[in-house]
């Protein structure tokens, strides 16, 4: 890991002089060997070297990795966009990477937590038992977490089949703590928000509408940025499908909408994974209607 490689390119993409990056907090012959890989910087003058280059630290990362996302947010995006098209194959493929990973890191708790949650979502989907091993695994390190990053949520969101609704109950009220506290942090849209609609489908799939009702009528007084379309979307849609089951008649108009702005956004993964849940929701509920039964032609 050489970030000194980094800065370098950085300043001088971007016309800038040692002098401005530097601006006293180290001297040149330092500057020099940091940018070589010799040494490093304490924090302190690092973080100030990333304020005068004008760059946080996220975007350095970023840039330090050639572009690409972190292993975290590459890795959690396949899982998810496997599990929502039941994609048992690569899910089976990412399992037996994680495995490789962790057999050659023990001390990685993501190759290990990521090998858990893949094999857990490879057994709900061939409605198998749960791996009771890998589900203690997860649901003791959640438990244990009083603030959740986006690691925590990654977790969480993956595997909340595995949960019963009373721990469901428990986890929400630290997820209400936290929807403030992420508005603001634009990486990864709202967190809390995306986690809170996991566990208003959890509820709808459990037959639980007075708890699903509660959810929805939290989230509606949530303020959402003007840009977090994807996270309207997603209440616009699972809203409308507790609407729907309260037999009120915004409810498939509203779905209808949302998996309108999937199919044009071309998140097919969402588009795919929201039909599957939506046909499983009616057989539950043994729900018909014949402006659902136009949706599911419409997007078959």
């Amino acid at each position: 890991m050489n970030f000194g490689k980094t800065v370098s390119n950085i300043r001088k993409n971007k016309h800038m002089s040692i002098d401005e990056v530097t601006n006293s907090t180290i001297t040149k012959s330092s500057y020099s060997r940091f940018v070589e890989g010799k040494t490093q910087p304490s924090i302190a003058n690092f973080i100030t070297i990333l304020n005068n280059l004008h760059v946080n630290f996220e975007e350095f990362l970023y840039i330090d990795r050639g572009f690409r996302p972190d292993f975290l947010s590459e890795m959690s995006e396949k899982i998810k966009k496997n599990a929502l098209l039941q994609d048992l194959r690569n899910l089976e493929e990412l399992n037996h990477t994680f495995a490789v990973y962790h057999q050659q890191d023990p001390q990685n708790t993501v190759y290990y937590h990521f090998q858990c949650i893949t094999k857990l979502i490879i057994n709900f989907l061939k409605g198998k038992p749960l791996d009771q091993k890998s589900a203690q695994t997860i649901h003791d390190y959640l438990m244990q977490c009083e603030i959740w990053t986006h690691y925590e949520h990654t977790l969480f969101n993956s595997v909340i089949f595995t949960f019963d609704v009373s721990t469901v109950q428990a986890m929400e009220k630290r997820i209400i703590k936290n929807l403030d506290n992420y508005q603001l942090m634009h990486e990864y849209g709202n967190e809390s928000f995306r986690t809170m609609i996991v566990m208003l489908g959890f509820y709808i799939r459990k037959k639980d509408l007075m708890a699903a009702i509660r959810i929805v009528s939290k989230l509606s007084n949530f303020q959402l940025e003007s840009f977090m379309i994807f996270e309207k979307n997603l209440y616009k849609l699972f809203s409308g499908i507790v609407f729907m089951l309260s037999n009120q008649e915004n409810g498939i108009e509203n779905i209808g909408v949302a998996l309108e702005v999937f199919k044009l956004t071309n998140c097919e993964e969402y588009l795919c994974g929201s039909l599957t849940f939506l046909k499983r929701i009616a057989e539950i509920y043994d729900y018909h209607h014949p402006k659902l039964d136009e949706i599911f032609a419409a997007f078959s």
